[in-house]
């Protein structure tokens, strides 16, 4: 572990920009780190965090002490660290009783964001808050004016519910054109404005870009901006235009854990899963020693984002070939996730209900880890034996693991009895139990040298996972681990279709960019094919992407 310390202490400030040979290492270091986090004894009163942003804008005070706490709000704010943030404009407001913008930040912190809703009895909460701020309004300030009549607006008994986030982001809009330079303006109306994607509605999200683009010409290391910007492209289907920010995003913002992690939304789309795996780990060990600095009650688990990180990360190491790292993973499910939180409380904000119950993120995070074991670990994952209780996605991913194990075993009826056995678990599971099961089917196929059977195994399960999910929504993070139409291009290869086996492989390499087992399957295909130049290329591509050895990696297994 002294490596690990030794590489997590060079690059403090931010993760690499290019993975070196003790990538690896700085990943396991960070998650280690995480867990020797002191126990936390209870929770403190709001802290000064620091590292969490770089806006800062004026508020109507002359407390130096409530100014602070008011920008650390907004950083807060913008980073996606809900309570904290309604912890410190509540502590501004608390300095300064007559500040009306503190008072407006309460309202702000209380309302609905690009992750969550509120409820009706939340809504008028929020309410009441920014009616004082709008009795607190000194005359002439017409900017904090705009603000909270903004917020009025959104709350209002006369704004019907289904209109709120819309007649929100129009009027947070309507204050960016009355105010061209205000940087904390234009970084709340992009919020507002993209808060509609979280139904699906993306006609605010041209706008939000338009606007982000000001800001950062302007500013080009500002901190909310780059947060949203990474998201905004996202949501139009262009996320490599956010990677020169998104690089730089954990730098500028070490100790906000949300922050740290945005890159890896845009990495994981460019192909980038090394990095993904490092870069959440790095979240993992900020949420840790947030959740230390505030005493939060729990285990590290308990924060509202821990999920998020853990199974982007995994996911990324997964898809990266980095075995030692995505056991690392695995295994700091049980210390991240125990049964004995499982009647705990996490530390949601109000209004959010997504991941809410530590049951289901357990579950979520154990049965995910166990895709680690199947595929670097046979013989961990063949001592796992469901248990009675166990839910049906913990034990469809059980079979999945234990199938992989199989198959790197080359038993064949190993593969195929856990393929049955995990589609007789598939009640209430149906997509990820029909693609595990299609898999193994493949698998079994392909190792008894039937590359037909196997290409139409794949074919279902690459289908299916296509239509379930789709690349557009697929990397937040992925639901299911791998792009299986790779598989079938190893299939089409197998069969003796080297045409088949580069179409399939360039499909599945316009969603999943830089896949090693892709490439290297398109490689292969493109030699059989006499295209010497490419297959080289592409051959070389593959093997630095991959974190493992390449040639280990059974064609089979792909």
């Amino acid at each position: 572990m002294k490596a690990a310390a030794f590489a997590l202490a060079a690059v403090a400030l931010g993760f690499p920009n290019a993975v070196g040979a003790d990538a690896t290492a700085l990943g396991v270091g960070y998650i280690c780190g995480a867990e020797r986090t002191a126990p936390r004894a209870g929770p403190q009163p709001a802290v000064m965090l620091t590292g969490v942003g770089n806006g800062a804008s004026p508020a109507d005070t002359a407390s130096r002490e409530a100014q602070a706490w008011y920008d650390e709000g907004l950083n807060l704010y913008h980073a996606f660290n809900h309570n904290e943030a309604s912890a410190a404009f509540a502590k501004a407001a608390a300095l300064d009783p007559a500040c009306a913008l503190c008072e407006w930040g309460v309202a702000l912190g209380l309302g609905q964001t690009l992750n969550y809703g509120v409820t009706p009895t939340q809504g008028a909460v929020a309410l009441s808050h920014a009616d004082r701020a709008r009795k607190l309004l000194k005359p002439g300030d017409a900017r904090a004016e705009g603000l909270i009549a903004a917020l009025q607006l959104r709350y209002g008994k006369d704004t019907p519910d289904a209109k709120r986030d819309t007649v929100y982001g129009q009027a947070m809009d309507d204050l960016v054109r009355r105010f061209p330079g205000d940087d904390e303006i234009a970084n709340l109306a992009v919020q507002a404005l993209l808060i509609p994607a979280r139904r699906d509605d993306y006609s605010g999200v041209p706008r939000a870009e338009a606007i982000l683009k000001d800001v950062l010409a302007r500013h080009p290391d500002d901190t909310a901006a780059i947060h949203y910007y990474i998201h905004a492209t996202e949501f139009a289907g262009h996320p490599a235009q956010a990677l020169p920010y998104a690089e730089r995003l954990a730098g500028l913002a070490p100790g906000a854990s949300h922050l740290v992690h945005m890159a890896a939304h845009t990495l994981m789309h460019v192909g980038q899963y090394e990095r993904v795996a490092i870069v959440d780990a790095q979240a993992l060990k900020v949420d840790a020693d947030v959740e230390a600095k505030l005493r939060y009650a729990g285990p590290l688990s308990s924060q509202i984002y821990y999920l998020h990180n853990y199974t982007f990360g995994l996911a990324g190491a997964l898809m990266a070939g980095d075995g030692r790292l995505a056991l690392k993973y695995a295994d700091h499910a049980a210390v991240a996730f125990p049964a004995t939180f499982d009647h705990g409380v996490v530390a949601m904000p109000a209004g959010a209900a997504r991941s809410a119950n530590p049951v289901e993120r357990r579950t979520t995070a154990s049965a995910r880890s166990l895709v680690a074991y199947g595929r670097y670990a046979p013989d961990r994952a063949l001592a796992l034996a469901d248990a009675a209780g166990d839910p049906r996605i913990v034990r469809v991913y059980r079979h999945y693991a234990r199938g992989e194990a199989f198959a790197a075993r080359g038993d064949v009826a190993g593969v195929r009895r856990e393929a049955e056995a995990g589609k007789a678990n598939e009640s209430g599971t149906v997509d990820i139990a029909a693609i595990a099961g299609d898999v193994l089917t493949g698998r079994a196929a392909l190792l008894d040298h039937e590359p037909a059977k196997a290409a139409e195994a794949f074919a279902r399960a690459a289908q299916r996972q296509e239509k379930a999910f789709p690349v557009f929504d697929n990397f937040d993070p992925p639901p299911w681990w791998y792009p299986v139409r790779r598989s079938l291009a190893a299939a089409d290869l197998a069969a003796g279709k080297p045409a088949d086996a580069v179409r399939e492989a360039k499909a599945s390499l316009a969603g999943w960019p830089d896949d090693a087992l892709a490439l290297r399957v398109l490689a292969q295909a493109e030699a059989r094919l006499g295209d010497s130049k490419a297959a080289s290329s592409h051959l070389a591509q593959a093997r630095r992407a991959w974190r493992g050895d390449l040639a280990k990696a059974s064609i089979d297994l792909t």
